[in-house]
């Protein structure tokens, strides 16, 4: 109520104690996880600026190293920094603070309907019937030493930031107030009246380091939260909220963040069947897009979801009555994505048809259009991803998207189903019975300040 409904950022002190990632060094990182590869980006972001990839240029052209690699040439004196994806190893030792359950699975705000919105089905249903697992979108792996800034800048998801090891500063603005005064770089992508909608990240060209405030007049009269985030405490951003972070100390920084989708809506009658005495680990929440260490780093890459719609809608057209090899060619071939430059571009797409046709009922004759949702999505972000149009991110030429198998889906079903069976025993009673859902939560907020307030800056 206080901080998803009344849009304002919170601070979870010491979310991350006790939890086996507090305890990741450069030692152990280069001794465990020396092997996972990771994208790069420049400590000092610089968002429209080609410059700001000069020593990454110089250090990896690919803009991507291994862990061990990147520490031993990274020092805290080249201008490069990991920015990547989770991987499931390093999950596994990280929190999920149970306060974070309870995103509904079953229901979701409808960002098609007309704001204020409407209620409708959630899209991504949990395999196991989960409803009280806040779906995550996406699990991100910062590593630095040395100074680290961002840019004000505000993402599309709910965000929440662990930081492992480090100190940092948060300064958060909230964009339903001043969208008018604030000199957006990409020109109003930012939609106040249907925020769901909007069309993209933005950010303000402000230099954090030497704030101009003749140039940047608007800014003296802005209201702001400031957060100082230390070893172990989580930070809920929520979503579309302008935030700049920057690195307090010289030493290692290590955080674990992860985003899930603003629409998602608290769900009480969900919640009292959910483990809440104890922190899941990170690794069990089915994200969307998980990662094993290798291949392609999956961020930012086409949705399964859209992708599995479009090939029902192209197999209709075509008057398919199942999924045929050069079908799945033809949509896996698209622009500049990966499977249409490969050398061995036909050996991979005979391999992920007969993947995908193993979920039919007949799988010589491949998947029926009525059969496409057998396949779980977890396996269908391998096509996606190979598959995008748009192509791959610098670090992903020519690279493979390894996706979360059966065996590892199952160790993740049985460290919940553990977890339940603790609380059970324990004697910790599951939340009382709750009406569903009827109406959607606020997701559109009217500015806080006066419009005469407003006029003056």
């Amino acid at each position: 109520k206080k901080h998803m409904d009344g849009y304002r950022p919170a601070l979870l002190k010491g979310a991350q104690q006790g939890w086996p990632c507090m305890g990741w060094t450069k030692e152990v990182l280069r001794e465990r996880f020396g092997w996972v590869d990771a994208k790069l980006e420049p400590k000092v972001e610089g968002r429209g600026n080609s410059t700001a990839y000069r020593d990454l240029d110089e250090v990896s052209p690919k803009h991507r190293l291994n862990v061990s690699e990147y520490l031993r040439v990274e020092e805290g004196m080249k201008n490069v920094y990991v920015v990547s994806i989770l991987p499931q190893a390093m999950a596994w030792e990280v929190g999920h603070p149970s306060v974070l359950l309870c995103g509904s699975r079953k229901h979701i705000v409808d960002r098609r309907s007309d704001p204020p919105y409407k209620l409708g089905a959630h899209e991504y249903p949990h395999e196991k019937g989960h409803n009280w697992m806040t779906h995550i979108f996406e699990l991100n792996l910062w590593i630095a030493t040395g100074r680290t800034r961002s840019q004000f800048h505000y993402d599309k998801e709910w965000n929440v930031n662990c930081l492992l090891s480090g100190r940092k500063r948060w300064v958060f603005i909230n964009p339903f107030d001043y969208d008018e005064d604030i000199p957006w770089a990409r020109g109003q992508n930012f939609k106040r009246d249907d925020p769901l909608n909007n069309r993209w990240t933005d950010w303000w060209y402000l230099n954090p380091d030497s704030v101009d405030l003749i140039v940047q007049n608007k800014l003296r009269s802005m209201d702001y939260y400031e957060l100082i985030q230390e070893a172990g405490d989580c930070i809920f951003i929520p979503y579309a909220m302008l935030h700049q972070v920057e690195k307090l100390d010289e030493g290692l920084q290590v955080a674990a963040s992860w985003m899930f989708l603003p629409e998602t809506i608290y769900d009480e009658k969900a919640c009292s069947q959910a483990p809440l005495t104890e922190d899941l680990p990170l690794a069990v929440m089915d994200t969307l897009f998980m990662y094993t260490g290798k291949g392609i780093i999956p961020q930012g890459y086409n949705d399964p979801l859209y992708f599995v719609r479009g090939l029902e809608e192209g197999m209709r057209k075509r008057r398919l009555r199942h999924l045929t090899e050069s079908f799945l060619a033809e949509e896996l071939s698209k622009d500049d994505a990966i499977l249409a430059t490969v050398p061995d571009r036909k050996r991979r797409i005979k391999a992920m048809h007969r993947l995908l046709s193993s979920y039919a009922e007949d799988p010589a004759k491949g998947l029926a259009v009525r059969e496409l949702s057998r396949v779980p999505l977890r396996v269908w972000c391998k096509p996606a991803a190979e598959g995008d149009p748009e192509g791959p991110l610098p670090c992903d030429v020519g690279e493979e998207y390894h996706f979360c198998d059966d065996d590892e889906f199952r160790r993740m079903e049985e460290a919940v189903q553990r977890q339940l069976a603790r609380q059970a025993e324990a004697g910790a009673a599951l939340g009382r019975e709750a009406p569903e859902p009827s109406a959607a939560p606020p997701r559109v907020w009217a500015p806080r300040v006066a419009a005469s307030r407003r006029q003056e800056l």
